[in-house]
């Protein structure tokens, strides 16, 4: 299973590089549709290691909580799906943001240092988990953000998007890793964005007080 996802997303890969998001898209999906044999419910039949693995999974409200190499492929593959999705000939604002959020929501059990949140509310914590764990989910971390920031940007939504490239970059630094130029440069649109629109917002406000104090004015015998 794990190879054949991890070949679904080269696959999709090779058709980002070669400007065509469609079907890259359409490979990552495939990719995705592989990955639910092990993550997403549905009748099982008689096989007792996918039985299994659900009955896991169902106990902690669906998440995942071992960190594992499939995982981390479907959080990379939704990852650059959601990518796929602000390109010119697909854009698609909603659909970037839904990946971009089913990645962060796949990483949260590993957001914390040394132990792996589990049970229904992720309330319980597994201790003794390697730093490793860690350090890879907040890497990851930090990419799903810039990728919901990027979405957000293209959608205008500039308040949530500083948002969450601030907490891209905060992402980096709790796992010691440099905080990408590309951050730094979505960060700064994102406010630059931010400041304009504000700034529009007030001059008209203030041309719509004005002309309701001139209407006004004039009422007066």
């Amino acid at each position: 299973l794990y190879q054949t996802v991890s070949l679904l997303k080269e696959a999709g890969n090779e058709a980002l590089k070669s400007s065509q998001p469609s079907l890259a898209a359409q490979r990552y999906d495939k990719a995705i549709n592989y990955c639910s044999i092990a993550y997403l419910h549905f009748p099982v039949g008689n096989s007792l290691f996918l039985a299994e693995h659900q009955h896991v999974i169902s106990k902690n409200n669906g998440f995942e909580c071992r960190w594992n190499p499939l995982l981390k492929q479907l959080i990379m593959i939704r990852l650059n799906l959601s990518m796929c999705f602000l390109k010119e000939e697909l854009k698609d604002t909603k659909e970037a943001l839904s990946q971009a959020n089913l990645a962060l929501r796949a990483l949260r059990p590993f957001t914390e240092k040394g132990v792996v949140l589990t049970g229904k509310k992720l309330s319980k914590k597994r201790k003794d988990e390697p730093q490793e764990t860690f350090k890879e989910a907040k890497s990851l971390q930090a990419k799903a953000y810039f990728r919901l920031g990027s979405a957000q940007l293209a959608a205008a939504d500039f308040e949530e998007a500083v948002n969450s490239f601030d907490k891209s970059a905060k992402c980096s630094k709790e796992a010691d890793l440099q905080v990408e130029d590309a951050v730094v440069r979505k960060l700064n649109e994102a406010k630059r964005q931010r400041k304009q629109k504000k700034e529009k917002e007030r001059k008209k406000f203030k041309f719509m007080f004005s002309s309701q104090d001139a209407s006004e004015g004039n009422a007066i015998g």
